[in-house]
């Protein structure tokens, strides 16, 4: 998803990760919000074809001005691009476009990552969004239904989605050790070690599925950027670490391990340490393991001592004791920055 918040202005007590999920998450819902009340396959016809167009992921990507659609040749399209397109869902429209399929094409939203991912299959052209009250719902139309149960219980997909699994757990570990990705490398390796020889092979998509897994932002000079969830500012990280597509690093596999499952192993003590500092006494609308990630991530960034501290006491119902300060300062001094290290893609 596209990093839009300016976080220059704010506090870091407004940039901690929680905060930039959820402002994402709003961000999310009020883009459903104003998604058509049809879809390709119901509703649609040639009187709004081209509003229903206007949302789609390939009006953003391929824009031809001025052109006109056709309602039965946009349903062939998506028929006939379905098996490639369903080999490269993110994993979070992956399991929703499973629950779908086991509920008989409509469930209810359950939490934000499936905001995230229900967008980005409307956006697709898949699906419809229905708001009542305070739920949502997704409907995956009758036509789409038997052919995506085909295609998701096919050993050639099974295949590709054991390949990207192992290809996302990757891309997280890299971007917990370096806080930030060069386009280049992940998707070179999603092209060649993939993707590659499979029906999937497709760039346009392959970049499709990178915007949908990962926050990305774009430098200066137009570069696209993959971002750990947690960096609030990447324009200071790339000004720290001057970016190269061909920067690379040779990881051990106790700490490749350690990062795909967000902890390096010097890390994990002083998460428990937190972590039981914390509980009992954190703000009802987050969880004392969101709080000590919030410190973490904020010390990953190089944030001074006296502003973690700062964001400690936001976080709280009650006034930091002195052993949850002398908790901060441990996370500050041991936990490794990131701007230390440079990641680069490991086979």
């Amino acid at each position: 998803m596209l990093r839009e918040t300016n976080g220059h202005a704010l506090h870091w007590a407004d940039k901690t990760m929680s905060v930039i999920k959820a402002r994402q998450l709003e961000a999310c819902e009020s883009r459903l919000a104003s998604l058509p009340g049809f879809g390709l396959f119901s509703g649609c016809d040639a009187t709004n074809v081209e509003t229903l167009w206007a949302i789609s992921f390939e009006a953003q990507e391929q824009p031809v001005p001025g052109a006109l659609h056709d309602v039965r040749k946009l349903q062939a399209k998506v028929l006939t691009t379905l098996p490639a397109e369903a080999a490269l869902l993110s994993m979070e429209e992956h399991h929703l476009l499973d629950r779908l399929l086991a509920l008989s094409g409509k469930a209810e939203l359950l939490d934000w990552e499936e905001t995230e991912a229900a967008e980005s299959l409307a956006r697709r052209l898949w699906c419809t969004v229905e708001r009542k009250d305070d739920r949502i719902f997704v409907h995956l139309p009758p036509e789409l239904v038997v052919p995506l149960q085909l295609i998701l219980s096919s050993k050639a997909h099974e295949d590709i989605r054991e390949k990207l699994f192992r290809y996302d757990a990757t891309i997280r570990g890299l971007l917990y050790i370096g806080g930030l990705l060069h386009i280049s490398e992940p998707l070179r390796h999603l092209m060649v070690d993939v993707l590659e020889g499979t029906y999937a092979s497709n760039e346009t998509l392959a970049m499709r599925y990178i915007r949908t897994s990962y926050d990305y932002t774009y430098d200066h000079a137009g570069q696209m950027l993959l971002l750990h969830p947690g960096l609030a500012d990447p324009e200071h990280m790339m000004r720290q670490l001057m970016i190269r597509p061909d920067t690379r690093l040779e990881l051990d596999e106790k700490t490749m391990l350690g990062a795909m499952s967000g902890l390096l192993p010097e890390e994990r003590p002083l998460f428990e340490m937190m972590y039981g500092l914390l509980v009992g006494s954190v703000r009802p609308e987050i969880s004392a393991e969101e709080a000590v990630e919030d410190l973490r991530m904020l010390a990953k960034q190089g944030v001074s001592l006296h502003e973690m501290k700062d964001v400690l006491g936001s976080l709280l119902t009650v006034h930091p004791t002195s052993a949850m300060l002398s908790g901060v300062e441990q996370l500050y001094m041991m936990t490794p920055r990131w701007g230390t290290m440079r990641s680069g893609m490991v086979q």
